[in-house]
């Protein structure tokens, strides 16, 4: 049986066939990764040129989800549904098929009439036996967990080492210290996140004008401390200030300090 996919098309029209809005969000229900292949080439023809809009393909399967996009006329495939995860890059659509998350049980050893024996009767029964022993353990873990609580783990949890900094002089002073305009790139079109000294973060683009386009996302940061370097803590990551105003650590990328005609002026 084929492994199947949960798709989801951002920023597209149905069945990938045009830019779509920004707000659009289509499910386009569970495939095999032929279909994954099949959008992705309608994807990679689109003329990005003239929006602002960044649409992509959202795969996921069970709790694991990753992103597809294009950049510069290749797919990358984001290890993650976030657009500032890492990724691989695919020059066509059926090299997305060679990826990790579509190599699930390439190696498996394929057991044919031929060559696999038929269980024996001890062998079933000692089967059945491991399955009730695991069942009852699992009953147990989950009543130990609706006594105790089960740990869970949130979108919203900090990553290892991240502490929040609730002393407001401190805070003020992380604020200012991290502050400041960085660009993954000085060339227009290049991802852009703008820090105010206060804790304000928006993200969004440098324009065709080097001006700063209309944020995507902005919101009210935390301040933080990754052991001595001050960060600024956001739903979408955090921006750890290695170098600041020259340069911070987002996501598992280093943004350098944006060139000068890059303003907060939207």
């Amino acid at each position: 049986m084929s492994v199947t996919y949960r798709i989801t098309l951002v920023q597209l029209k149905p069945d990938a066939g045009g830019v779509g809005s920004a707000s659009d969000k289509i499910e386009h229900g569970t495939h095999p990764v032929e279909e994954i292949v099949r959008l992705a080439g309608k994807l990679l023809v689109l003329d990005l040129s003239s929006t602002k809009a960044e649409p992509g393909i959202i795969v996921q399967r069970g709790d694991k989800g990753w992103r597809i996009g294009v950049h510069q006329g290749r797919l990358r495939m984001h290890k993650s549904m976030s657009l500032f995860d890492d990724f691989w890059t695919a020059d066509d659509p059926a090299a997305l098929t060679e990826l990790p998350p579509f190599q699930v049980g390439a190696g498996a050893p394929q057991r044919t009439a031929s060559t696999a024996a038929a269980p024996s009767r001890h062998g079933a029964v000692r089967t059945v036996i491991e399955a009730v022993g695991l069942f009852a353990a699992a009953l147990v873990l989950v009543a130990v967990g609706l006594r105790f609580g089960l740990p869970q783990r949130h979108l919203s949890d900090l990553p290892p080492g991240v502490a929040i900094v609730t002393a407001s002089d401190e805070r003020d002073t992380i604020f200012k210290t991290v502050a400041g305009v960085y660009s993954t790139d000085r060339k227009p079109g290049s991802q852009l996140v703008i820090i105010t000294p206060d804790g304000q973060v928006s993200v969004g683009t440098i324009g065709k004008d080097g001006k700063a386009t209309k944020p995507r996302l902005q919101e009210q940061a935390r301040a933080g401390r990754q052991g001595s370097v001050a960060c600024v803590v956001t739903s979408f990551g955090v921006i750890a200030g290695i170098a600041p105003p020259d340069e911070v650590m987002f996501g598992r990328f280093a943004w350098k300090k944006a060139p000068a005609s890059v303003t907060a002026v939207n």
